[in-house]
C-alpha cells in the first residue's frame, strides 16, 4: 500500500517590494493580501503543515491579527523567519526550498511541498485540491499557467521609433492577422507550484523542470505587481 504523503504548504512574502511600496500588507476587501492566500490554504483543509516564509516579523503579526478577527482555525500554521539574504528580489525561493527549508522542517521525501504566492489572490479552493491530487496521481511536479490575454505572437519590441516581432515568422510579418489562427501560449503563474520533496534534487535550476503543466482559468490568475493590478483586484475581489 502506497504510504499517503504529507502537504506542507508554502507561501513566501518579503517585506520589500521594488514596484509597489508594502504590496503584501495593503488593504484588499478588509484584509491584507497575504490573508487571501493563508485563508484559501486555511479554507481548503488539505495542508498538514502551513509555512508562513517572510524576512518580517510585523507580516505575521498582521496576519495573526486578522485570522484570529474572523475566528479561524490555524493550529498548523508555523512562522518561518527568513534572514535578509534569502529575502533579496534575487535571491531565488527555489534554492530556498533546496537547501534550508527542507532541512529546517525535516521534511521527507514523500512529502509534497506546494506553494502559493501571496501575490495571486485569486485561486480558488477547487484549483487548489486538483493540483494537489493531480501532482500525487501523476507522481510529479506541477506549476500552474495560464493562457496569455493576447496572442503573443504579435509581441514586438521598440527602440526608439523602430520595432522589431517577437518572433521570426510573427503575423506582424506574414499578414496572418487573425488571432484565431494563432498557436496558443500559456505562461507560468504564482497559483499553486507543487513539488515532491523526493524530486528536488540539487541538480535542477527551477521548479519546471521535469514538472507538467496545469490550465487555470485567467478568473484566478492574476498577479499583482503594479497599483493598477491592486485597483483591478479590488473590483473583482
Amino acid at each position: 500500500m502506497i504510504k499517503k504523503p504529507r502537504v506542507i504548504c508554502f507561501i513566501p512574502a518579503r517585506s520589500g517590494s521594488t514596484r509597489v511600496k508594502n504590496k503584501n500588507i495593503r488593504i484588499i476587501k478588509g484584509r491584507p493580501l497575504i490573508y487571501w492566500t493563508v485563508f484559501r490554504a486555511i479554507q481548503s483543509r488539505m495542508f498538514n503543515k502551513i509555512i508562513f516564509s517572510s524576512d518580517s516579523d510585523q507580516y505575521f503579526k498582521i496576519l495573526v491579527k486578522f485570522l484570529k478577527k474572523d475566528k479561524l482555525n490555524f493550529n498548523n500554521l508555523v512562522f518561518d523567519k527568513r534572514n535578509t539574504k534569502h529575502s533579496k528580489t534575487k535571491s531565488k525561493i527555489f534554492d530556498y526550498l533546496k537547501f534550508d527549508l527542507i532541512n529546517k522542517y525535516e521534511l521527507k521525501k514523500n512529502d509534497l511541498l506546494v506553494q502559493m504566492l501571496p501575490t495571486c489572490p485569486l485561486r480558488s479552493e477547487k484549483t487548489v485540491k486538483i493540483g494537489i491530487n493531480s501532482a500525487i496521481e501523476n507522481n510529479k511536479n506541477l506549476f500552474s499557467v495560464c493562457e496569455y490575454d493576447f496572442h503573443i505572437a504579435f509581441g514586438l519590441s521598440i527602440k526608439k521609433k523602430n520595432w522589431s516581432p517577437a518572433f521570426n515568422n510573427s503575423p506582424l510579418i506574414t499578414g496572418s492577422t487573425q488571432s484565431q489562427s494563432q498557436k496558443k501560449y500559456y505562461h507560468p503563474t504564482g497559483v499553486i507550484n507543487c513539488l515532491h520533496v523526493k524530486f528536488l534534487n540539487k541538480n535542477k535550476k527551477s521548479i519546471y523542470q521535469n514538472a507538467f503543466p496545469m490550465i487555470v482559468p485567467r478568473s484566478e490568475s492574476l498577479d499583482i505587481d503594479t497599483e493598477d493590478d491592486l485597483e483591478l483586484l479590488r473590483k473583482v475581489i
